[in-house]
């Protein structure tokens, strides 16, 4: 009787330790995944910037124009270098990015 209370009380341990490891690894896979997601993302923001100076230079095309361009120019960097692409936020960011500039445009 004694053996079967030692085997039963190293299985709940082996159990808790078990439960433990499995909520620490699914933990730790979420934390990557969200680093390499916000990475992605802060790496296709940064090539933003430099598209608009270039649809800026379009002088026969719409704002909405230009912007399309942009939005295509990053959704096109993202499959080349694989990252995801959600249209709307970088939207977001460009419509960000035009306020920022008619700001300081009309300050001068």
């Amino acid at each position: 009787m004694e053996n079967f209370e030692v085997v039963l009380s190293l299985a709940g341990t082996a159990l808790s330790l078990l439960i433990t490891s499995i909520i620490f690894v699914v933990r730790l896979v979420k934390a990557v995944r969200e680093k390499r997601n916000m990475q992605s993302s802060s790496f296709l923001y940064e090539t933003v910037a430099p598209l608009m100076e270039i649809a800026e230079n379009f002088s026969n095309y719409s704002g909405e124009e230009k912007k399309q361009f942009v939005l295509t120019k990053v959704n096109q960097f993202a499959i080349e270098n694989g990252l995801k692409f959600d249209a709307e936020t970088t939207a977001a960011q460009v419509e960000k990015l035009i306020e920022l500039s008619k700001k300081i445009n009309a300050k001068k």
